[in-house]
């Protein structure tokens, strides 16, 4: 592909070049396994040196208002292999588009010549001299909504250019970008690599699904093997203490039906997560969930520097939910956050519709803390039964509340 997505008004559309360079960096950042902080950087310096990107940058989002180069190489970062993955780079193009010939191709070699010559911020008012190579007139009501660029961050480093010695490599090249047809094409590039993104997604989710139903079956399994001894060694130990004069012995048969009593309760814990009951719906008042789970943990901040908090812009929200298990499941991440702040923190609780979802919309519930947060590793396994950051021994995981 030698173009970026068209760009659309109406029913019309525009297609802009997409230079050797552009094309190479871009091709960079989709094979990057990783997001990079570099990259909304080199983009943005590649926006100051290239005006068909910016252009693009400027104009495929529909942003109206003032808008910083910066800002157009963050966005640009974000969205821009989505768009690539889902571009058809045919969809009604004219022939200059299909196949680039000589006189477009001296058109933009010339444009970038003379576009070096001016400030950024006159780029996109004349920005039809490139659009008007591929498309139709520019409709009035469409340049009046274009945003207007500024760039304080390329000023600055104008002055710093300005002052380097002689013989330092400055950004940007005494050449303009190189508009020539290229083999690399990125739009198959993006479609290949969202959709093995996809596929590595749908396989997290099954190992996950597989690694839970396993973890049940054994845990059903291990419940009702260990229940049976543990009921007999309970009642043994009942009868004998009934009938036994010595104190010494009576204490040693009421610490062994104790420990019997706490191992079934783990068992009662394990059959909970093999065989969770139904959730009983009903409406449920979000803010009010969260000053409930507030009120019931200050005991366990007093003394402690803790603040436990409402957020202040929590909406008001009824959703469909288990009152009772929404109630235990909030509780469970403030005692999690209380435990790992440990002394002088703060614990945030926010709720508010979820801006992913569509119809049927969800609410999102949020507990924040100021504890270290989770390493990779516990992230992995936070809701395994029985997992915890801590030692050994130390409570029985967010995968068992109840």
């Amino acid at each position: 592909m030698n173009w970026l997505p068209c760009l659309c008004w109406g029913g019309d559309r525009w297609w802009l070049p997409l230079s050797r360079e552009s094309r190479e960096l871009i091709a960079a950042m989709l094979l990057a396994s990783a997001h990079d902080a570099m990259w909304p950087g080199r983009l943005e310096k590649q926006l100051r040196w290239d005006p068909s990107l910016l252009i693009f940058a400027a104009l495929f989002e529909g942003r109206a208002g003032q808008v910083t180069v910066k800002e157009l190489a963050l966005s640009l970062y974000e969205q821009l292999p989505d768009r690539l993955a889902r571009f058809a780079s045919g969809l009604d193009a004219p022939a200059s588009v299909l196949v680039q010939d000589p006189q477009t191709l001296a058109s933009y070699v010339k444009l970038g010549r003379r576009f070096a010559k001016l400030s950024i911020d006159r780029w996109l008012p004349i920005a039809e001299s490139w659009l008007g190579l591929t498309g139709p007139p520019l409709p009035a009501a469409w340049r009046a909504s274009w945003p207007t660029i500024t760039d304080p961050e390329g000023a600055a480093i104008e002055r710093d250019q300005a002052s380097s010695l002689p013989g330092v490599t400055v950004w940007p090249p005494a050449e303009p970008p190189d508009y020539r047809p290229g083999v690399l094409d990125l739009t198959v590039l993006a479609r290949r690599i969202d959709r093995a993104a996809d596929w590595e997604r749908r396989f997290g989710a099954a190992v996950e699904l597989a690694k839970r139903a396993a973890l049940q079956q054994f845990a059903y399994g291990l419940s009702h093997e260990i229940n049976n001894p543990l009921a007999n060694i309970s009642t043994r130990c009942q009868f004998l203490l009934r009938d036994e004069p010595d104190t010494a012995r009576r204490q040693s048969l009421q610490r062994i039906i104790d420990q019997s009593m706490r191992a079934h309760e783990m068992i009662a814990d394990l059959m909970f997560y093999a065989r969770p009951p139904q959730p009983q719906f009903g409406e449920v008042e979000l803010r009010e969930v969260l000053r409930s789970v507030i009120a019931q943990s200050q005991d366990s901040v007093r003394g402690r520097g803790l603040e436990l908090m409402l957020a202040a812009d929590a909406q008001p929200l009824v959703v469909l939910a288990d009152r009772s298990m929404l109630i235990e499941a909030v509780r469970a991440l403030v005692r999690n956050a209380i435990e790992a702040i440990g002394c002088d923190g703060r614990v945030l609780l926010s709720c508010r519709v979820d801006p992913r979802t569509e119809r049927p919309r969800q609410a999102l519930v949020t507990v924040c803390d100021s504890g270290p947060g989770l390493s990779d590793v516990a992230a992995a396994y936070a809701f395994d039964p029985y997992f915890s950051g801590r030692e050994a021994g130390r409570g029985l995981g967010v995968g068992l509340c109840r």
